[in-house]
């Protein structure tokens, strides 16, 4: 199943979680790898070409979230966690995903956001020798954005907030303000504590 294909704003979150319930997974690498076509100028003056990213958006906690769709490897049903003692409140526990077993991250916990909502799937994440899943409440989306369209962040702007240093911007697309931050930063930090 392409996750393109299921997640585009004019379909109901509804219509993708049935979809995701029915195949078991979203394999996210294989998606969306088009970039848009360029616009040339009619009058031949010179066309400024865009730089685009792909990127996977999902929600946790209030805020929207995106990390390069490189990282992601699938979406799958949240699965039953075997809790490990003595972990940090933001560690979930441990999750087998077709037999690999995965660290299972809560992002709002790690931020120290409010989070009300249950985790209905997880995205799985591989990346270099980290294998990890961030438990999401909906079905993500995939984002194609232009470089022009990142605002950067520095310390000056954001002194007050906890994991800070992993944040690499926002994007900026329509009225929305997406947090795009560093996954493998932050899982190969000290503060970070599982690895597989």
């Amino acid at each position: 199943m392409a996750l393109g294909k299921n997640l585009t704003k004019s379909q109901s979150s509804k219509n993708a979680d049935k979809d995701i319930a029915a195949s078991g997974n979203v394999d996210m690498k294989n998606e969306g790898n088009k970039e848009p076509s360029e616009s040339e100028n009619q009058e031949g003056d010179e066309v400024t070409v865009k730089s685009y990213r792909q990127f996977c958006v999902f929600k946790s906690g209030r805020e929207e979230y995106a990390v390069s769709i490189n990282l992601v490897k699938e979406v799958v049903p949240y699965p039953p966690l075997a809790y490990v003692p003595q972990m940090p409140d933001y560690i979930k526990g441990m999750a087998n995903v077709r037999g690999n077993i995965y660290g299972i991250l809560e992002l709002a916990d790690f931020f120290k956001i409010e989070n009300t909502a249950q985790p209905k799937y997880l995205l799985v994440l591989d990346v270099e020798n980290y294998q990890m899943g961030i438990a999401i409440p909906d079905v993500p989306d995939t984002l194609m954005v232009s470089d022009d369209m990142i605002e950067s962040l520095s310390a000056s702007r954001l002194k007050s907030t906890i994991g800070q240093k992993y944040l690499k911007g926002i994007i900026k697309k329509d009225r929305r303000m997406i947090i795009l931050f560093d996954i493998l930063g932050m899982i190969s930090s000290d503060k970070f504590t599982v690895v597989s």
